[in-house]
């Protein structure tokens, strides 16, 4: 009994700890870049992305890049257009022509000074 006691009092004060470094330390963010974007439409475009390398980028809204979130937008409606063979996505032919537009939009965006 005196073991359980102890763990529970060694677990509150590491979730304690934990919660005052993340007070002032700040909550770890994940924001994605026009290079993630780029990483994975060049992974759509060459055949090698999986369902769930898709699914996240398509999914998680990106707030504080407007002209990203509408190419993530772009790629979501592409859904209707995609299969899936080895664990790996393929694109259509015309979601191909589709996503290299958007690559070329992300790569100017990249290029351009900010």
């Amino acid at each position: 009994m005196s073991s359980f006691i102890v763990t529970v009092l060694l677990s509150f004060i590491v979730l304690v700890i934990a919660l005052v470094l993340f007070r002032y330390v700040g909550v770890p963010v994940y924001q994605v870049q026009a290079v993630n974007v780029q990483a994975i439409l060049k992974l759509a475009i060459s055949g090698q992305a999986t369902p769930s390398d898709w699914d996240v980028f398509i999914s998680i809204p990106i707030r504080h890049d407007v002209e990203l979130d509408k190419i993530r937008c772009e790629c979501a409606m592409l859904a209707t257009e995609i299969t899936e063979r080895q664990g790996r996505l393929v694109f259509s032919e015309a979601s191909r022509k589709t996503l290299t537009n958007l690559l070329k939009q992300v790569e100017l965006k990249l290029e351009a000074p900010e």
